[in-house]
């Protein structure tokens, strides 16, 4: 609006208002306030005309720097625009605008470390612009660093009604394997556009993740009756996923085949679940042309090369397994941290190293076993582990003597690091020598000696000379339930007089109580000193605690595992869901080396095992 149209009060109650915003006095101020204005509507040389005085007569004026960096952020001046908001930041280091502009100057800049560190910045200090967290989760996305970025965008995203914000947390959740957190986004994208097809396939997701089979093939049914919808690959194959999960793998299996696929990547991916259901039906030598054809569909393999190289190392092979399994993630991320970076000769000439970490608990905790395999020298060589901040503690006095850092430290926080000194942990199988199983089985954690001793001695007083077992009995992901059995089942072989302590993470109150109900001869404890979720140090010395150990294959079997727990008992899923740590037989794993094993014959029948289990601890 001209400044001829306002009326002198007018004009001085604007300025009075704009003084108060941007905390000059006079006429400038609303000059600022027209500059904003300008910028906003990309008339940038009127914002600059505006803007560039104040910067003369107020240096320290925040928000002429803004408009100046907001400006040169429109003509592309990566480097322009980063000095201008960094002026700003001079005098109010926590101003957010000043901060989501210096994020975007630094994407100019091709400088991706900076960005993600600035805009992480910007969210801790209240900004929540949709453009700046869309680059952001993209940017941490490509550097793989999935977990952290989830960490910081979650609270922000949380205090916004947006479904494509929503969508792509839940995405992100998706790809480190949190599909139970994911479903939540997913359910809130759903609810704020139920009637978009993209928006009702996040709500079949979301069904799947939760294990509420019935009404997601119900959806995955009405989406296909419709002839409005397009993306039918899509639903097909979260069908066909379903349909798995639920123990139907001919009916999955015939669906897959009879469904004529359009989309290369949906094809590629219902290849690999197609392998997967191969193998749970005991047809794991046609998974392998399933695998192979899947990643030369599109020529990306990503999860069906995980999952292929996988299917190979629980066979046994270990020469083409990690060959395979390299090729985990996209190229782009890939190209962060190269495979190249494990190459012997690159490791023993550095003088540090940082291990980034990968997946959940359980399995790091395997994969990091393979350090002593490793050309590092470790009396020379600096090793820091990269990962959630909860194993700070957990692996102090680790047998390696590697360091921990929390990960959003190690990406919120500049370091003297070169490109060759960072390798993911997965990388490390490359060096299992198949001839040598035996070479990295040793325990290398230590539980802290003070926690296991005061825990015991709790143990002890409660159990009155009776033996102290451990259980854990759940698994909380997707396809969890084909490694779960019941409390019951578990409690099915303990002895008359034994203290059962409760390793199950989550609220078990109802299962607790019925099968103490059903077994009053024992006591059941669930120990509300003890949460894994928040303090695994705790969790680690409560393992060691244990006299004996009953478990499916979950995080509690790693942990025993690791510090060598020598009386664990540990049911494994036939199929896709026997995690390739253990093999394809065998009663002894071959990964740790002390674990004892109880395999399932048929997907979803526990009675053999469960009774091998009782023969072998409770005759």
């Amino acid at each position: 609006m001209a400044e001829t149209a306002l009326s002198r009060k007018d004009r001085r109650a604007r300025i009075a208002k704009a003084s108060k915003i941007y905390g000059i006095k006079g006429s400038e101020s609303l000059d600022l306030h027209e500059a904003y204005k300008a910028l906003n509507q990309n008339n940038v040389l009127r914002a600059v005309q505006l803007a560039h005085p104040i910067t003369k007569s107020h240096p320290k004026s925040v928000h002429a720097w803004v408009v100046m960096g907001g400006a040169a952020l429109a003509q592309r001046e990566g480097d322009t625009a980063a000095a201008f908001f960094q002026r700003a930041l001079d005098f109010a280091p926590s101003e957010p605008s000043a901060l989501v502009g210096l994020a975007k100057a630094h994407v100019l800049q091709v400088k991706p470390e900076e960005a993600t560190r600035t805009a992480a910045r910007a969210f801790a200090a209240g900004a929540d612009e949709k453009g700046l967290l869309v680059l952001y989760m993209e940017l941490m996305r490509q550097m793989g660093r999935i977990q952290a970025a989830v960490d910081v965008v979650q609270p922000v995203i949380a205090k916004q009604d947006d479904a494509e914000l929503s969508m792509k947390l839940a995405d992100m959740l998706t790809d480190i394997e949190e599909t139970g957190k994911a479903a939540v986004w997913l359910e809130k994208a759903w609810k704020l556009k139920p009637e978009e097809e993209g928006y009702r396939i996040a709500r079949l997701r979301a069904l799947i993740y939760t294990g509420r089979l019935d009404p997601a093939i119900a959806l995955a049914d009405e989406l296909l009756a419709d002839d409005a919808t397009k993306d039918r690959d899509t639903v097909v194959l979260y069908k066909v996923l379903a349909l798995r999960i639920s123990n139907q793998p001919e009916v999955a299996l015939d669906l897959a085949e009879a469904h004529e696929f359009t989309n290369p990547d949906r094809y590629a991916e219902i290849r690999g679940i197609v392998a997967n259901i191969l193998q749970d039906i005991g047809r794991s030598d046609e998974a392998d042309d399933a695998y192979l054809e899947g990643m030369h569909v599109t020529g990306a393999k990503l999860k069906v090369s995980k999952a292929y190289g996988a299917f190979l190392m629980r066979k046994g092979d270990f020469t083409r397994g990690p060959e395979f399994f390299k090729d985990r993630f996209e190229k782009r991320q890939r190209s962060y941290i190269p495979y190249e970076n494990s190459d012997p000769d690159n490791l023993k000439a550095l003088e540090q190293l940082f291990l980034i970490g990968e997946q959940g608990v359980g399995d790091q905790l395997a994969l990091l076993g393979l350090l002593r395999l490793a050309p590092v020298d470790l009396g020379k060589t600096k090793v820091t582990l990269a990962t959630d901040a909860r194993f700070i503690k957990a692996l102090e006095g680790n047998a390696y003597g590697f360091e921990v850092m929390d990960r959003n430290v190690f990406t919120s926080e500049p370091r003297e690091m070169k490109a060759n000194e960072m390798m993911y942990i997965g990388d490390l199988t490359r060096f299992i020598d198949p001839a040598d199983r035996a070479a990295h089985q040793k325990p290398w954690v230590t539980p802290n000696a003070t926690r296991m001793q005061h825990l015991r001695s709790k143990y002890e007083a409660l159990a009155k000379g009776g033996p102290i077992i451990g259980a854990a009995w759940a698994s909380g992901s997707m396809l969890g339930h084909l490694r779960s059995v019941s409390l019951m089942d578990i409690v099915s072989a303990v002895p008359e007089g034994a203290l059962v302590v409760n390793l199950q993470y989550g609220d078990r109150t109802s299962e607790i109580e019925a099968a103490q109900r059903a077994r009053p001869d024992i006591t059941i404890l669930d120990d509300p000193e003890v949460d894994q979720m928040a303090d695994l140090a705790t969790f680690f010395a409560q393992v060691a605690a244990m006299d004996r150990i009953l478990t499916i294959d979950n995080t509690t079997a790693h942990v025993a595992g690791a510090i060598g727990h020598d009386d664990t008992h540990v049911l494994i899923p036939t199929g896709s869901e026997c995690m390739w740590y253990w093999g394809n037989e065998g009663d002894i794993d071959p990964w740790y080396g002390n674990l004892k094993l109880y395999r399932q014959a048929k997907l979803g029948q526990w009675d053999q095992p469960l009774s091998m289990m009782k023969t072998a601890v409770c005759p």
